[in-house]
């Protein structure tokens, strides 16, 4: 197997580090995180992406606060579909092979149901608008690749699992919203996916996730809380509250409800499906923080 020179941005957040952290046991990583690589310094990009010399460009990096996208749409539009075209462009003139990430959120998910591939998107709010656009820019150029991703949870970073987690063990309330549906992705299989990805000659459109039934978040906190009980690190099952996706607060964002991915086209690639998340839940939760420096 031929060593590959892979760029990736933004490694200071969860798939960007998963990803760099991975690859760099088989290739050689040129990390770009923000402060070397800022989607929204165009000027800065282009010098940087000038001068760099590399096979595969993977480009996680982007505004994925709802929330954020909605207080500055801008930015948003910059760093989730302008950047990404930019950086295409630039891919197409050297040759290199470029996999964007993009989010379930492109969907309306208005339906019950898995969201293939080519299905129709209607992104409901500025986070899945400019992430689409992003995309469409990206797969005007050849040899790209764009794969949607969702849910991801990881020892990179804290994620919904871990919050739970932390609260379970320390016996605080548990609540979780029960009306909005996806599937989760563990950062360490979607690094063996997106290795697989590089290493082809595919193209389009990506669906990406761990396989099962649709999950809500009520249902995967109740899946950390089961773990927990039968590895013995709870004596007993502490309830989880189910919210509504309406009554929180905090979300100003409109979310899609339901926007679990198909990933035919991943299996195919791979020649087996994605195991199911509940087997990549309870690998992450057996698995010893790392030590800190």
């Amino acid at each position: 197997m031929n060593t590959l020179r892979v760029a990736v941005t933004g490694t200071t957040g969860r798939v960007g580090a998963a990803l760099a952290k991975g690859f760099a046991s088989q290739h050689q990583v040129i990390e770009l995180p923000r402060q070397a690589f800022d989607l929204a310094d165009p000027a800065g990009m282009a010098r940087v992406l000038e001068r760099l010399d590399c096979d595969v460009f993977l480009n996680p990096a982007g505004l994925t606060g709802l929330e954020d996208c909605l207080e500055n749409p801008a930015l948003a539009r910059r760093l989730n579909a302008e950047a990404p075209g930019e950086i295409a462009a630039w891919a197409a003139r050297k040759g290199v092979r470029l996999i964007h990430f993009s989010t379930d959120y492109v969907f309306g998910g208005r339906e019950p149901g898995l969201r293939h591939e080519p299905d129709p998107v209607a992104p409901l709010n500025d986070y899945g608008r400019s992430k689409q656009a992003g995309g469409q820019a990206v797969l005007a150029h050849p040899n790209t690749c764009v794969m949607r991703i969702s849910w991801v949870f990881g020892p990179e970073k804290p994620s919904f699992v871990d919050g739970i987690l932390h609260s379970a063990l320390q016996h605080e309330p548990l609540a979780a919203v029960a009306d909005k549906f996806s599937l989760p992705t563990f950062t360490r299989d979607l690094t063996d996916w997106v290795l697989a990805l590089a290493r082809s000659e595919a193209t389009g459109i990506f669906h990406a996730c761990n396989s099962g039934e649709p999950a809500s978040w009520h249902d995967l906190a109740e899946a950390v809380v089961d773990h927990l009980v039968r590895s013995g690190r709870l004596e007993a099952r502490p309830p989880v509250a189910r919210q509504l996706l309406d009554e929180v607060p905090r979300f100003r964002a409109t979310r899609p409800r339901h926007t679990a991915l198909a990933t035919g086209r991943l299996t195919a690639l791979l020649g087996n499906p994605p195991r199911p998340w509940r087997d990549a839940l309870a690998d992450y939760l057996d698995t010893p923080p790392a030590p800190s420096n």
